[in-house]
């Protein structure tokens, strides 16, 4: 569940996503994946400031879910920092430097989110007929052997319409119009947070979803055949 133990989906091929997002540039792209879960390398969308006049250059990168901070002591840190509250992002030491200035966009078909029924947890598969994207922060944090990880967290809000009835939380998903707004770095981060939170529950409300088989409750279960409806199996 976003927030406890999130799992989402991937398996746009890598040249959709850059005509998707209109990339100008693209990393080593980790493949298709129908189960992910944190501390696995994903493919976000970022566009860092230039460094001189240039214009931004948009890429598509490879990045371990689960935020490392440039001042942490260890890797481990991005293990409880695989998602971010979207209502306190802006003034936490781990996320609020990303809200200012290194905002990403985190690309996925879809996510999983476990449905408490009496003392029993049924998934649903929450998606849309295109690829979503999730409002996400990004880090760089430099690695003993003096290399550059580069990480991501996905921000989550208070779940609303339908959504609600499955659990309390849900990822900020960004429309297709705010995009844009979101990855500038020249815009105001607390700004971009607030538009986007805002906008969050009616975007939500054109998904679709439906009960997939619990096997996806495993990290080991992999492929396809995990988004399609419990009840045609």
């Amino acid at each position: 569940m976003f927030g406890m133990c999130g799992r989402y989906v991937m398996a746009t091929p890598a040249s959709d996503l850059v005509a998707l997002f209109e990339i100008d540039e693209q990393g080593e792209i980790p493949a298709a994946n129908w189960n992910i879960p944190p501390t696995t390398t994903v493919p976000i969308v970022v566009e860092p400031s230039p460094r001189d006049d240039s214009p931004p250059i948009r890429r598509l990168e490879p990045a371990r879910w689960g935020l490392v901070p440039a001042w942490a002591d260890d890797i481990s840190v991005g293990t409880r920092a695989f998602n971010a509250r979207a209502e306190t992002a802006a003034s936490k030491p781990m996320f609020r430097d990303a809200v200012r200035e290194r905002r990403a966009l985190v690309p996925a078909d879809g996510w999983f989110e476990w449905q408490k029924r009496g003392e029993s947890k049924t998934p649903f598969y929450i998606h849309d007929d295109h690829p979503l994207s999730f409002a996400g922060l990004y880090a760089w944090w430099k690695q003993p052997d003096g290399t550059w990880l580069l990480s991501t967290t996905i921000l989550t809000t208070a779940a609303s319409g339908a959504l609600a009835d499955i659990h309390e939380r849900m990822p900020v998903v960004v429309s297709p119009e705010m995009r844009d707004a979101w990855l500038d770095p020249e815009e105001d981060g607390e700004a971009a947070l607030e538009a986007v939170v805002a906008e969050a529950g009616a975007v939500a409300e054109s998904l679709a979803m439906h009960e997939v088989d619990r096997r996806v409750g495993s990290v080991r279960e992999e492929g396809p055949s995990l988004i399609e409806p419990a009840a045609t199996r």
